[in-house]
This record gives structure tokens, sequence and C-alpha cells, in this order.
């Protein structure tokens, strides 16, 4: 949504785009926004797709984590690899499921972002005189 400032969405004047998210606080999400001039959104959408291509090498990696055998025959050494693959890839609060959770929060925030940025472009594209 574009903020209601007196510069108008004019790229470079201050026009802002808010954005909505949240924020981990003491492990549950609380909602939060933050503020973006226009001109900045393609910056800031390259940023969030290199953070999504990194959560994604995580996410595979955390999913390795399930494979990881016993370092020994023993019963303490099986529940080990056990408990691990169970933090690692079992359900809720989980690795995998938070950077799940963190990618598809990326992916939500570069929507948002797209959204603006082709908003903003039609605007600015119906307010341009055209020539006949």
């Amino acid at each position: 949504m574009l903020d209601n400032s007196p510069s108008g969405a004019v790229p470079g004047s201050g026009a802002r785009y808010v954005v909505n998210t949240a924020v981990n606080s003491g492990g549950t999400a609380q909602a939060a926004s933050f503020s973006v001039e226009l001109d900045q959104i393609p910056a800031l959408i390259a940023k969030y797709e290199d953070a999504q291509q990194k959560l994604q090498s995580i996410r595979r990696q955390a999913s390795r984590l399930s494979t990881v055998g016993a370092p020994g025959n023993d019963e303490v050494s099986k529940n080990l690899a056990q408990a691990l693959n169970d933090m690692a890839t079992n359900g809720p609060g989980s690795l995998l499921d938070a950077v799940t959770d963190g990618i598809n929060r990326v992916k939500h925030q570069i929507e948002q972002l797209k959204s603006a940025q082709q908003g903003y472009q039609q605007a600015d594209e119906s307010a341009t005189p055209t020539r006949t």
C-alpha cells in the first residue's frame, strides 16, 4: 500500500510503500511493517531473492540431516541420531519447518514488493499522456 505522504508517488521524492511482515518475538511471530521508497523496490527484491536462495540451500542441508547415522551401534548413539533427525526434519519446531516458514515469509515479501512495483508502474503509465 502507498503511504499518504504529501510527496505523491514520484520516484526519489520520498514516496514510500508499506510492506507488512512479521518478526520473531520470543518464539512467536508478531505483526510488523516497514516502508521502502518506491525507487528502491527493485534492489530490495533482488536482496530478498538472494536470501530466498540461501534459505533453500539451508533447507536442502537440513533435509540431509535425516540421513545422519548413529556414531555407534549402541542405544545411546542410535537415540542421539534419532533425536537429531527429529530436531532437524520432523514437524513443527524442527529446523526444516523453521527454514520452510522463513522461505514462505520471504516469498510473501517478494510478492508484496512486486505487486507494489507493478501497481506503481501501471499508475505511472496511466498518468502519462499519450500522443495521438
